[in-house]
């Protein structure tokens, strides 16, 4: 739990998440090795606002780079998200939310970044792989983020393309 002194000091929060990333194993040398090769830190700040923002739409979540955190512009936003999605999907981190998101992310334009509006569902290995960070920074158990990043993110997707 963050404490109010603490707020003021931008290290608490950056290593409230790191440890809930990177440490979750014995602390040795070769400490977060294994979890960054699982989840390298674009990967992880992707999958990480997403669950954390409760942003489990690719359109959205460029759209929260681009209007609200202002990082990159238009097409620096789309490269990171569609990059950094399709690398968690790969890992099994993330799923397309139906046949009807697989296919848009199929036809996507290869000549444009970004994957357009298409809905994700966080598995289970996902948020397992996640739910330290989200469970440190909100205070909420473990055990209830895993099961509430997985019900969140479907009902997100379960209307979409009807």
């Amino acid at each position: 739990m963050l404490y109010p002194e603490k707020l003021s000091d931008p290290s608490w929060p950056f290593l409230h998440s790191l440890m809930g990333l990177y440490f979750t194993d014995e602390v040795t040398q070769s400490a977060g090795k294994n979890e960054v090769q699982t989840l390298p830190p674009m990967e992880a700040l992707v999958l990480g606002i997403m669950c954390l923002t409760k942003t489990y739409n690719s359109q959205h979540f460029n759209n929260l780079l681009r209007k609200k955190y202002q990082l990159f512009d238009d097409r620096e936003c789309g490269i990171f998200t569609e990059i950094g999605i399709l690398s968690l999907v790969k890992k099994g981190y993330l799923k397309p939310a139906n046949e009807k998101a697989e296919i848009a992310i199929q036809e996507r334009n290869d000549r444009v970044w970004g994957l357009g509006y298409v809905p994700f569902i966080v598995t289970e290995e996902g948020a397992n792989r996640i739910g330290y960070l989200v469970a440190n920074l909100t205070g909420e158990k473990f055990a209830d983020v895993v099961k509430m990043l997985q019900e969140e993110s479907k009902e997100a997707a379960k209307n979409w393309g009807d």
